[in-house]
C-alpha cells in the first residue's frame, strides 16, 4: 500500500471488491427479475436479468451463471427471454474482468409474460401494422444495379468494415457511411437521425444494422421512431441487426432483412461472377435461340425452294421430257414387239406383191411389145405399102369404112395430104 492515505494499487482494490462480494453476507441469497437474455450451452447457462418493467437500456443487470457439471439439470430450456425468475446462489468477483457474477443453484419461475419491454414492442408492432407498414405488398424492391449505398452504422465497428467489404468485392459501387451510436441509452436517437439523414442523399438504398448482439444491446432496434424512420425511408432499406430469436421490428418495417451484415451487402448488385454467369447463360440462350430461327428459316427456305421449282415451267418441261422419253421409250419397244410379231406377215406381203407386180410387169412389158410390133407395123417408114388412109385418127383398112363426104388424111412415105371423098365405089 502506497504511504499517501486512501491510495490503492488496482490489485489492492480488486482484492477488497473481492473480499466484500464473497462476504458471507452474499452467500445463497435470492434475487428475482426479468430475463433480459438467456444463453445456454452443454457445460454453462448464462442469464442476464433486469428489474421487471424498466427499460433495458436503463435498468441495473445482474449476470447469474449455472454450472451443468455432474449431471445438474435446471431444464432451462422451460424459460424464455421476458420470464420474471427467482434464482439462489453465491455472488463471485473476477478481477480481471472487473465483473460481478451470482453463480446459481437454484431457479424458479415467478410469472411467465413477456414484460413490459415485450409489451410495449407489441403496440408498437399494432400501431405500425395499422398504419402499413408491416404489409408485405408496401416492401420497395432493390434496384437491379446499385450506385451509390448508404451506412447506417457504427463507425468503429465491425459491421461497417464487413459491409464495405463485401459491395467492393461483389460490384463496385461508391457508399455513404452516416454513423450512429447502435446502442446505449441515446442509439434508438442516434440511429433515427442517421437515417433522417440519409433520406435526404440521392441514394440507391440503405443498409442499417450492427454485428449482432444480445437482446439488451439490440432494443433500439424496436424504438417506435427508428421503425418510422425505416419504413418511411424514400429508398429500399436493408437490416442486419443480427438477433434471430427474436425479430427486432426494424426487420419486420424495413424492405429487406439481413441476418449479417455480410448477408445484408450480398443482396446489393449481382457479383461480378454472377455477371459473368448471367452473361454466358444469356449468350447460351440467344445462341441457341439464333441458331433455331436459321434453322426454321433454312427449313423455310427449303420449302419454298422446292415450291418454287415445282412449280417454274423449267420443272414442268422437265417432267414433260421425262414423260415423253418414257412414252417413246415404251413406243419403240411396242413397235419392235409388233415387228417382230408381224415380221413374218410383212415378208409373206412382200413376197406376194413382190410376185404379182412382177407378173403385172411381165405382162406389161410384153404388152408393150406387142404395141411395139404394131407401130412398127403400121409406121409407113417400115411398110411396103405406100400411103395409108387414116380417117377420125384411125387407120382405114376397109373400103367399107369410108362413106361421101368423108375428111380422111392420106399419108405417104414422103408426106401427108387432106383429101375429101366424093364418091365411094364398092368392088
Amino acid at each position: 500500500m502506497n504511504a499517501e492515505k486512501n491510495v490503492y494499487s488496482v490489485k489492492e482494490l480488486s482484492d477488497i471488491l473481492k473480499s466484500c462480494f464473497e462476504n458471507p453476507y452474499f452467500k445463497n441469497i435470492s434475487v428475482y427479475g426479468e430475463i433480459y437474455s438467456l444463453k445456454l450451452s452443454s457445460r454453462f447457462a448464462y442469464l442476464e436479468i433486469g428489474d421487471q418493467g424498466q427499460k433495458q437500456t436503463t435498468s441495473p443487470l445482474l449476470k447469474v451463471a449455472f454450472s451443468l457439471f455432474y449431471g445438474a439439470d435446471y431444464h432451462m430450456e422451460d424459460y424464455k427471454i421476458g420470464d420474471v425468475v427467482q434464482v439462489k446462489g453465491s455472488l463471485s468477483y473476477y478481477p480481471h474482468g472487473s465483473s460481478v457474477t451470482l453463480w446459481a443453484t437454484q431457479i424458479s419461475l415467478l410469472q411467465s409474460q413477456q414484460g413490459k419491454t415485450l409489451l410495449l414492442k407489441q403496440k408498437t408492432l399494432e400501431k405500425l401494422d395499422k398504419l402499413g407498414y408491416l404489409d408485405k405488398k408496401t416492401k420497395k424492391q432493390l434496384p437491379v444495379f446499385c450506385r451509390k449505398v448508404g451506412i447506417v452504422t457504427a463507425v468503429d465497428g465491425a459491421a461497417y468494415q464487413d459491409i464495405l467489404k463485401t459491395l467492393h468485392d461483389r460490384f463496385p459501387v461508391d457508399t455513404v457511411l452516416f454513423p450512429c451510436q447502435v446502442q446505449g441509452k441515446s442509439a434508438a436517437s442516434s440511429i433515427t437521425k442517421a437515417i433522417l439523414k440519409a433520406s435526404e442523399y440521392d441514394l440507391d438504398c440503405l443498409i442499417i444494422g450492427r454485428g449482432g448482439g444480445s437482446k439488451t444491446d439490440l432494443s433500439c432496434f424496436d424504438d417506435e421512431k427508428v421503425c418510422l424512420a425505416i419504413a418511411t425511408c424514400k429508398v429500399p432499406t436493408i437490416t442486419c441487426i443480427g438477433h434471430t430469436i427474436d425479430i427486432a421490428i426494424a426487420d419486420r418495417v424495413s424492405d429487406y432483412r439481413a441476418i449479417t451484415p455480410t448477408e445484408a451487402a450480398s443482396l446489393i448488385n449481382p457479383s461480378l461472377e454472377d455477371i459473368h454467369t448471367f452473361r454466358n447463360d444469356i449468350y447460351s440462350k440467344l445462341k441457341s435461340a439464333l441458331e433455331n430461327i436459321v434453322y426454321d428459316k433454312e427449313q423455310q427456305l427449303s420449302f419454298f425452294y422446292e415450291k418454287i421449282k415445282h412449280l417454274s415451267p423449267d420443272s414442268k418441261i422437265k417432267k414433260q421430257r421425262e414423260k415423253l422419253t418414257i412414252y417413246l421409250n415404251k413406243f419403240e419397244v411396242l413397235r419392235k414387239q409388233i415387228i417382230f410379231k408381224y415380221q413374218s406377215v410383212y415378208k409373206d406381203l412382200f413376197l406376194k406383191i413382190n410376185n404379182i407386180w412382177s407378173n403385172k410387169l411381165l405382162n406389161c412389158r410384153l404388152q408393150l411389145d406387142s404395141y411395139i410390133k404394131r407401130i412398127n407395123m403400121l409406121n409407113p417408114a417400115n411398110n411396103k405399102v405406100k400411103s395409108q388412109i387414116y380417117l377420125n385418127g384411125k387407120l382405114v383398112e376397109s373400103i367399107e369404112q369410108l362413106k361421101k363426104s368423108d375428111t380422111v388424111k392420106l399419108v405417104f412415105k414422103d408426106g401427108e395430104a387432106i383429101s375429101e371423098i366424093k364418091e365411094v365405089h364398092h368392088g
